[in-house]
């Protein structure tokens, strides 16, 4: 009996120096932090069920953080995203489209920035130092993709179905250039209201939006046979001081490198191609980039069939 008791005592013992330690433990890992709070926040999510027109709709939002790193020049600027993703999906089915709302804050002292950007998409990448928002479009429709900044949150950049990118040696910072078609995505195009307008060519880069160009259809024999989506996007080199990669999908200034300055931002064309007709025929327009715009002066497409003008 004294021998159980005994066991008994030493075993509470060992409970107590356990608990303590456990406590010790605990009080340790969430001892408060003594440094300077600079930021603070909390979210949470939340789900709506409802009857819309005799369908069952469920809205989900979530909210959630991402630390990222944007780059002014070659400074990292370490950067806060709250990201409040809101959907909507019925019960029997699924609606890709989602609302995002999206601050950022810098966490740093390299720079001060803050920002609000709210907009539709079904998916977001951060990449080539940009937000990247991608719309998917439905079977007719090609998806649509916009990029915005990461230092000011302003959009720098539009396209349908692709793009094609110049990439500067140690530059964070890219190019882009990119057709907006009649088939992308939420009809941007028809919205702006002109006649026989087929597309719209943009120029910009991670930072600021660059120059773009309205192209417009004469009235010809073949304007009807014009397709309406994306045309063939190629970059072409215009000498060895520019390197096509990537099936001419992206173009490398290999002459230059990160105290670069506008002037030397050349040396390249963009080539479009518009196949129509029963035997594949086809017919293109050509811009330069010099001085890190679209040229259109010294652009070559065929005058009789297009119409091109300042955006």
């Amino acid at each position: 009996m004294k021998s159980t008791k005994f066991c008994l005592l030493v075993f509470g013992v060992c409970l107590l120096l356990v608990s303590c330690k456990e406590k010790a433990k605990l009080a340790s890992d969430t001892a408060p932090i003594t440094g300077k709070q600079t930021y603070a926040d909390s979210a949470s999510s939340s789900v709506k069920v409802f009857n819309q027109d005799g369908k069952v709709c469920i809205q989900q939002a979530n909210t959630y953080y991402e630390l990222i790193d944007a780059y002014e020049g070659t400074a990292r600027v370490p950067l806060l995203l709250k990201i409040k993703k809101t959907e909507l999906c019925f019960a029997d089915s699924t609606n890709k489209d989602k609302v995002y709302e999206i601050s950022a804050k810098s966490v740093m002292d390299t720079k001060t920035v803050e920002w609000n950007a709210q907009f539709i998409a079904t998916d977001i990448q951060f990449k080539d130092n940009t937000l990247l928002a991608v719309h998917e479009g439905t079977a007719s429709e090609e998806d649509l993709l916009k990029r915005f900044s990461l230092l000011d949150g302003k959009e720098v950049f539009g396209s349908s179905y692709g793009e094609v990118k110049l990439a500067i040696p140690n530059v964070k910072d890219k190019r882009f250039i990119g057709f907006t078609s009649q088939k992308a995505v939420t009809n941007p195009i028809k919205e702006l209201n002109i006649e026989n307008l087929l597309g719209v060519i943009k120029y910009g880069s991670s930072t600021s939006a660059g120059n773009a160009f309205k192209v417009i259809l004469k009235r010809s024999a073949i304007a009807t046979k014009i397709p309406t989506y994306t045309p063939d996007i190629f970059l072409v080199a215009a000498n060895e001081n520019t390197t096509v990669i990537e099936d001419g999908k992206s173009v490398i200034l290999m002459k230059t490198d990160e105290h670069y300055q506008k002037a030397d931002v050349k040396d390249f064309f963009v080539k479009l191609t518009f196949y129509y007709g029963d035997d594949n025929e086809a017919t293109e327009i050509i811009i330069p980039i010099t001085n890190d715009e679209l040229n259109l002066k010294s652009a070559k497409y065929d005058k009789d069939i297009f119409d091109i003008q300042p955006y």
